[in-house]
């Protein structure tokens, strides 16, 4: 009888042990249940968090530490949406606020590499380019560059074709720049750079003694964009080469119809030697 009670006893025992454990498990179960989706909350909203942080800091000129925070969420969070924007922030702050050009543009060279398909990779490949050709003068390799931009199946591809032509001058290489040009006129027939296309064409044209040609482009532009300060420049220049080829009456004529040249002293300077030009030729006669 006894050691039938105390096997009982122990029976209960084990089943008030249990059922003391119910509760338990129940409110470890219902902590998860909450714990685990703020949990994963909190990770999906880390990125904006750490993004608006840095935005803060930056608004306030605390730029290193803003851009700490940029490297962060782009190391920790690659990702993320925030991600790119954040590295492109921080190369900017390379460039503009640090002034360290090869970090800046290592900076946009990486958001290319790792989100070849985000918008933002257009704003970084100009950004680059921007950076090889001006800061760092490497005419070769920001040709390279611009030609990249003009895969692109957004930009403005006007500007990309003028860069590259400029970067030809300046290496010195002027038939190349030209054709350049030529591309450019060919391509965007409406591009808002026409004036200045179609003045540094003549230019180039005139180095490569193509006088009648170049004379031709000036031309073009006075008669199209009759308003552009690069037609007045073009009339001067039309005018003196009237003058060099000692057509004296046709350079004046042309010298006095400049109206609202942006150099009055100079033009004005001009005329007066012309006609003095002008009456000691009279004389000679």
């Amino acid at each position: 009888m006894k050691k039938q009670l105390k096997q009982e006893q122990r029976q209960t025992a084990k089943k008030n042990k249990s059922r003391r454990w119910i509760p338990l498990l129940l409110f470890l179960l219902l902590l998860a249940t909450v714990a685990v989706p703020v949990y994963q909350h909190r990770e999906l909203t880390a990125p904006q968090r750490l993004f608006d942080a840095a935005v803060a800091q930056e608004s306030l000129g605390e730029i290193v530490g803003a851009q700490r925070v940029y490297q962060r969420l782009y190391r920790d969070y690659p990702d993320s949406e925030m991600a790119p924007q954040a590295l492109l922030r921080s190369a900017k702050i390379w460039q503009y606020d640090r002034q360290q050009d090869q970090q800046a543009l290592l900076s946009y060279l990486q958001l290319e590499h790792d989100y070849p398909a985000h918008p933002l990779v257009l704003v970084a490949q100009e950004a680059a380019a921007h950076i090889v050709k001006y800061s760092l003068r490497d005419y070769s390799r920001a040709i390279s560059y611009y030609q990249r931009l003009l895969e692109q199946p957004t930009g403005e591809r006007d500007k990309y074709l003028y860069e590259i032509a400029d970067c030809y001058f300046r290496l010195d290489n002027y038939s190349q720049a030209r054709i350049e040009l030529e591309s450019l006129l060919e391509e965007q027939p409406q591009s808002e750079l026409l004036p200045d296309v179609l003045y540094r064409k003549g230019g180039l044209l005139l180095l490569e003694n193509r006088i009648k040609e170049a004379r031709a482009d000036w031309q073009r532009l006075i008669d199209q964009f009759p308003g552009s300060s690069y037609s007045l420049q073009a009339g001067f220049n039309l005018a003196k080469m009237l003058e060099e080829e000692d057509h004296l009456q046709e350079a004046l004529k042309a010298y006095q119809q400049l109206e609202n040249y942006p150099r009055p002293a100079l033009l004005e300077e001009k005329i007066e030697h012309l006609k003095q030009r002008i009456i000691k030729k009279r004389k000679a006669i």
